[in-house]
């Protein structure tokens, strides 16, 4: 054995467990914001993005009627990226059926969600405007918490609320997902506490649009990269846990799969290109919450996987079963989420995810086919 082995492999262990056992406080120390109450309901327009959301489109516009928010004060805009199916028509009639005022815009061609949100926001008269997606819904008193936190502060410049699953199916997938987003909101909080948090949910962003800048179209998660763009402008974005809205969770392992390493790909490549907001130009963001997101990100999960093999190896020197009962641990760790779900299992597939998702990169996924829809 190496003798510079093994004071490598805690070098490369320490990297995780650093990096992980700061979120762990932060879960463990962060609590949930008292919502604060909205004193006036400004008047918002809400940007639908849609392409083939025959299923679920008139259940959304819908949902903008029935929450706690004045109809009045609501102007919706679906951009469309070419439907092939029924998608305009489903929406302009949902449109007189439910009183929205609302347009439908159609792109010339498909090109995906970021241009749609940039032409949406650009057609927006509204100072506060809502992103959202098709298969969602808000809760009853969601916009009214989001818009309280957005306008609570004039360095806010764009609020994200919590996403909570909708479990059909339990099964492996649902399982893990629950089991991370039990702490994903925490996380998200606490990096708002210290600053911002540009890891955002996009079926529910409220932003102040004279802080918003059009964001890439053809690389780049849509929300992290509003989020990024809004920093870079010198506004804060804050993680509203109480400003929640439901999503149903597919049960289906590829389309979950599919979707993760194309969230991935994306939100990996709005941080590679965004690495100058690493800057005390950017506060306590740019100095400490985007380089441990940088970290967690790009660095950790192959640090993770390599402490295994190096573990495993280094202790298979001293006994063969040693090295073997690493390997069989870290096996079981994985599937355990089969059974149950819970953290340890949802932390391995969220490191494989990401590892994965690094040769998804660049490859212009900025445009891709949705899971199955489900009226939530």
């Amino acid at each position: 054995m190496t003798p510079l082995l093994l004071p490598l492999t805690l070098i490369i262990t320490a990297i995780p467990l650093a990096v992980y056992l700061i979120y762990i406080l932060a879960v463990l120390l962060t609590k949930e914001p008292i919502p604060k109450p909205l004193k006036t309901s400004p008047e918002i327009t809400v940007i639908i993005p849609t392409y083939n959301e025959n299923e679920v489109i008139e259940h959304r516009i819908k949902n903008l009627r029935d929450i706690n928010y004045p109809t009045e004060n609501i102007r919706a805009i679906v951009v469309d990226d070419q439907s092939t199916d029924n998608t305009i028509e489903l929406a302009e009639e949902a449109f007189k059926r439910y009183g929205i005022s609302g347009e439908v815009i159609v792109k010339d061609a498909r090109t995906g969600t970021n241009a749609s949100a940039n032409l949406g926001i650009s057609k927006a008269s509204t100072d506060i405007i809502v992103t959202t997606d098709a298969d969602v819904v808000f809760e009853h008193d969601a916009l009214n918490h989001a818009i309280s936190t957005l306008l609570s502060d004039e360095r806010t410049g764009a609020v994200c609320g919590e996403l909570e699953p909708i479990v059909i199916e339990n099964s492996f997938t649902t399982r893990s997902e629950q089991a991370y987003r039990s702490v994903y909101g925490k996380m998200c909080t606490w990096e708002s506490n210290i600053h911002s948090t540009y890891c955002f949910n996009g079926p529910l962003i409220v932003l102040k649009k004279r802080a918003f800048s059009p964001i890439p179209e053809t690389h780049g998660a849509s929300d992290a990269g509003m989020a990024l763009r809004i920093i870079r402008n010198g506004y804060r974005c804050i993680y509203d846990a109480s400003a929640k809205f439901y999503e149903y969770i597919t049960g289906d392992l590829k389309q979950q799969r599919r979707q993760k390493l194309r969230r991935s790909a994306r939100l990996l490549e709005a941080t590679l290109y965004n690495i100058n907001l690493v800057s005390p130009k950017y506060g306590k963001f740019g100095l400490f919450v985007f380089p441990l997101r940088i970290l967690m990100f790009l660095i950790v999960p192959a640090a993770f996987f390599t402490s295994v093999i190096l573990w495993s190896y280094l202790l298979g020197q001293v006994n063969m079963l040693y090295g073997l009962m690493v390997l069989i641990c870290f096996a079981l760790a994985l599937i355990s989420g089969r059974w149950r779900s819970n953290l340890v299992s949802s932390f391995i597939w969220h490191q494989i995810y990401l590892f994965a998702s690094l040769a998804y990169m660049f490859r212009g996924m900025h445009v891709w086919k949705a899971v199955e829809r489900e009226k939530v």
